[in-house]
């Protein structure tokens, strides 16, 4: 029989990495499995900080980490509803299907629990989806949570 012990659940605060958070959720009480929450800083960010000083990027960048902590924590708490699960918090910034990809191996899951998107014709066209980079290159099982 499949057991998972550690699940990763990427998250950008969307209503549909919420429904991604539940379904994870569901199968950490059912296999006791640890849950890893981990949101992305994308890179686009750092374009604009290219035009400030060191001082003020360093600054911006523990900011928006410590907002999408605490994001992080309230989406948590929003769907745990005080449930005992035992659930880890980590930000990363950088290009979010790389860092998705490097974390899985970190810290070691079983399974990926991540969001479908619906985007535009033309942003799928040009870019893909996180989603589906993630897809076709994770190394573990990868549970697609669809709108």
């Amino acid at each position: 029989m499949y057991k998972t012990e550690k699940i990763l659940v990427p998250t950008d605060f969307s209503e549909f990495s919420d429904k991604a958070l539940k379904k994870a959720v569901d199968i950490a009480e059912t296999f006791n499995s640890e849950i890893f929450l981990l949101h992305v800083i994308p890179d686009e960010v750092g374009i604009s900080m290219a035009y400030l000083d060191n001082e003020t990027q360093k600054e911006l960048n523990e900011r928006m980490k410590k907002e999408s902590m605490n994001e992080m924590k309230k989406q948590a708490e929003k769907i745990l509803k005080g449930k005992n699960l035992k659930i880890n918090y980590t930000v990363k910034k950088g290009v979010p299907y790389h860092e998705i990809l490097n974390y899985e191996t970190e810290a070691g899951t079983d399974l990926l629990v991540i969001a479908s998107h619906s985007k535009s014709f033309i942003e799928e066209a040009f870019f893909g989806s996180t989603t589906e980079k993630v897809v076709r290159r994770s190394k573990c099982s990868v549970f697609v949570v669809r709108d």
